[in-house]
């Protein structure tokens, strides 16, 4: 992309874009971090205190060397990619100058009126140009005429980058859980859910 704002365009997902999004690059590189950081033990002697009996902080941390994440390596091939698509009650393409720039995928949680974000992509070069902000704006509209009265996603700590993005797009940080994701390359990373209220009835 050159230094000129591409012309930008949304439109609902199709199985027919799986192929173009394996091809995005969804990588990232940052040089600062949130580590967790717990304070007491919560047992029954807790309650005797007017203290904080538990806490957890998130420290914004330097990442020296600088830290790279290749999400695709997670979808490694296109099938993992239509697979996630068929699994989506809803979503939207985003098309800079006629390419596949970026989706947003959307599911209903019933029972909590609240739409989750499955996975929101934008690619490494057509960053920086709104794209990501113009796809959570119609996630919101989707979840609005579903009746959601919140969006909801997941993140890591290590994303420092996507998380400063979903605080300026009004998200909050609603819950933390250190041991979300399976033994392996990722079991040291924090899982930090952020939502944003739609409307309120209280």
């Amino acid at each position: 992309m050159d230094e000129a704002s591409p012309h930008l365009e949304v439109r609902a997902v199709r199985m027919t874009d799986a192929a173009a999004l394996h091809e995005l690059d969804y990588s990232f590189e940052t040089d600062r971090i949130y580590t967790l950081r717990v304070r007491g033990r919560l047992d029954v002697n807790s309650m005797a205190s007017n203290t904080p009996a538990l806490a957890f902080e998130l420290l914004e941390t330097p990442a020296d060397p600088p830290l790279y994440k290749n999400y695709a390596e997670f979808e490694s091939n296109l099938a993992d990619v239509e697979a996630r698509l068929c699994n989506s009650e809803g979503g939207y393409i985003a098309l800079a100058d006629g390419h596949v720039a970026g989706v947003i995928l959307l599911n209903v949680e019933n029972w909590r009126s609240v739409t989750r974000i499955e996975s929101i992509i934008v690619g490494r070069q057509f960053r920086r140009y709104g794209i990501g902000s113009l796809l959570l704006s119609c996630a919101a509209d989707w979840a609005r005429k579903h009746a959601c009265w919140a969006i909801l996603l997941e993140t890591q700590n290590v994303n420092y980058p996507a998380i400063q993005f979903y605080l300026r797009n009004g998200f909050e940080v609603w819950s933390i859980n250190q041991y979300f994701y399976p033994p392996g390359s990722v079991e040291h990373e924090i899982a930090i859910f952020m939502g944003k209220k739609l409307w309120s009835g209280r």
